[in-house]
């Protein structure tokens, strides 16, 4: 695939590929998307978790889990689980224990995007 992706990550982008019949196009447009929205869905995280707002969090960790686990973005996505689980137990105070975490992993899985986007085999499309 492209050396700029984790083995992982580079597994779960080419089933992506192999699910959209080869569109490398849509895999990458989807990609570049996903980490575009990172700072704004983090930011809806901590606005949700400031509010005491649940419900918004939930969303907010639901997505970021699900979308990142789709994308081979695990570490996001278990960050992201995990503040979704502290959320369900201890509910917001649980979940804004792991806020750090997460913000560090979407801010580290959107530059491995962007990296990736940037290769010559994503480029050219």
């Amino acid at each position: 695939m492209t050396p700029a992706l984790p083995p992982g990550t580079a597994a779960a982008w080419q089933s992506l590929v192999d699910d959209l019949d080869g569109d490398r196009a849509a895999v990458a447009g989807f990609a570049g998307s996903w980490a575009g929205l990172l700072p704004h869905r983090t930011g809806a995280l901590l606005g949700a978790l400031a509010r005491t707002d649940a419900d918004g969090a939930r969303d907010v960790l639901l997505t970021l889990a699900c979308t990142a686990d789709m994308l081979g973005m695990d570490r996001l996505a278990d960050a992201a689980s995990q503040g979704l689980d502290a959320l369900e137990e201890d509910g917001v105070a649980g979940a804004q224990r792991h806020t750090d975490r997460i913000t560090d992993e979407a801010r580290t899985a959107a530059v491995v995007v962007a990296s990736a986007l940037a290769q010559e085999g994503w480029s050219n499309l």
